[in-house]
């Protein structure tokens, strides 16, 4: 559809002129079902939702904010239908910055359910009945209003090149926070930096919210637009909690053997992280960091190479087809992982002898940590040598294809990678060609309030290695 770009009412009037095949909707025109007036935002002219509403906030009604859209037919009918019972809050302030709080105005003694971020990557659900008990970072609350039997939704969202989440005040005021990320964009004025909406039912509310928000940002399609994928109807296996970094040809072959030999073959495989050909800054630019084990040790490394790690390069093509891995121990990856989980024990105990007491005499200790190394790297030379077998080098490609000629019922098998390339993303000297550098980066106040995450904690220490934006094609 060519983008439009007038009122939602004469979108649907236009729609409406032309033979489209469907039952024409008539809209019918509705007062808003919110007010914002002397400093109070009611629903249906009755119940406050927000006291103490700032001079500064605004609201428009959704019906008033002129869209451009490629939503189908229906989706455009439902939300013109329910236009009337949703609108944007926005605020304006002095001066203009790439990060603005303001005041919602506050609500008590209401029920509510919300989705915050408690890590970078990971949001869940929280209840509370006040302002001050939302936790930062949420991403969406919803009201229960018992008197008028309804339910309110506010939704932080993104405005030009702002996003915006809700976050707790005092004395149960609500905070919304609009920031950029970057000091360069700055503004002081926003229309529609949250959408709210009122329904007689919580899932009725969710989808009329979000079917509006698709027709206004026009940025995502719903769930009903959308085929999903055959994935969802299959039993799959990541190598993750199985092998962590110590992920090779012989783990991924054994743990899909041992499905099959529990009656249950896998239809699809993700090869987690530690597939990849990367290293740190220092070492030699074109050899691949060594036993690695758990997650945490490779954070600030960097891709070096498109190229698979050395352990999947040494695959020898049919090795496994004439023995089944039988050479191999199920056992190893957790007997490393164990071995790693120990050692890494005994660097962290040291650590916390030496910050609280302020110990040097550790050599008892520092003796336990070389043996723990040393024995971790026996077993790992144990494997390297196990996986040597065989007479054609033929490295992932001639892996994979030994692995769909053995399982049968394995469908699809994918391989993960961080959006960046690597956890650190690229190293600069080694692919040239794509114009990398090693960025710094501090992390926005809402970030710093969440649960401690090892990756963003690494990933800040070490910069990320980004590679030119005319050169992203290239990684993607």
């Amino acid at each position: 559809m060519a983008p439009l770009n007038d009122s939602l009412t004469s979108i649907i009037d236009d729609i409406e002129s032309k033979p489209l095949g469907v039952s024409p909707t008539k809209s019918i025109l509705q007062s808003n079902c919110f007010t914002l007036s002397q400093g109070t935002l009611r629903a249906k002219d009755s119940s406050p939702i927000l006291f103490d509403v700032p001079q500064n906030l605004t609201f428009t009604p959704f019906s008033s904010h002129a869209i451009s859209t490629d939503a189908p037919l229906p989706v455009l009918q439902r939300v013109q239908a329910n236009a009337h019972k949703g609108g944007f809050l926005g605020f304006t302030q002095e001066s203009p910055s790439d990060l603005l709080t303001n005041s919602m105005g506050r609500f008590e003694n209401r029920d509510f359910l919300s989705i915050f971020r408690f890590k970078t990557w990971w949001s869940t659900a929280w209840i509370g009945k006040s302002g001050s008990d939302l936790q930062t970072e949420t991403q969406w609350v919803m009201l229960k209003i018992p008197e008028i039997d309804s339910y309110v939704v506010i939704i932080p969202i993104i405005e030009r090149s702002f996003r915006a989440s809700l976050n707790p005040g005092e004395n149960g005021n609500v905070l919304i926070t609009a920031e950029s990320g970057s000091t360069k964009v700055k503004e002081s004025s926003f229309n529609s930096i949250a959408y709210i909406h009122i329904c007689d039912s919580p899932y009725n509310l969710m989808r009329e919210s979000f079917s509006a928000l698709r027709v206004h940002m026009n940025t995502f399609k719903l769930l009903e637009e959308k085929k999903l994928p055959n994935i969802v109807d299959k039993f799959g296996w990541c190598t993750w909690d199985a092998s962590y970094l110590t992920v090779d040809p012989a783990t991924i072959w054994t743990g899909v053997k041992e499905f099959e030999d529990g009656g249950i073959c896998p239809k699809f495989v993700i090869i987690d992280d530690g597939w990849q050909s990367i290293n740190f800054d220092g070492e030699e630019v074109d050899k691949d960091a060594e036993n690695l084990v758990l997650g945490g040790e490779q954070m600030t490394a960097r891709l070096h190479s498109f190229k698979e790690a050395k352990k999947f390069r040494n695959y020898k093509g049919g090795s496994f087809l004439a023995s089944d891995a039988s050479h191999f121990d199920p056992l190893k990856p957790k007997k490393i992982i164990y071995k790693a989980t120990e050692r890494i024990q005994a660097i962290i105990l040291k650590r916390k002898l030496i910050a609280e007491s302020g110990e040097q005499d550790l050599s008892e200790l520092d003796e336990k940590i070389k043996t723990l190394s040393e024995e971790l790297n026996a077993m790992f030379d144990d494997v390297q040598k196990e996986e040597s077998l065989g007479s054609e080098s033929s490295g992932m490609e001639a892996f994979i294809r030994d692995l769909r000629l053995r399982f049968k019922g394995l469908d699809d098998i994918y391989v993960w990678h961080a959006l960046c390339g690597a956890w650190g993303g690229v190293r600069p000297e080694t692919m040239t060609h794509l114009q990398a550098k090693v960025v710094p980066l501090d992390l926005s106040p809402g970030l710093l309030t969440m649960m401690t995450d090892l990756a963003v904690v690494k990933i800040a220490e070490g910069g990320i290695g980004l590679v030119h934006p005319s050169k992203a094609s290239i990684l993607s």
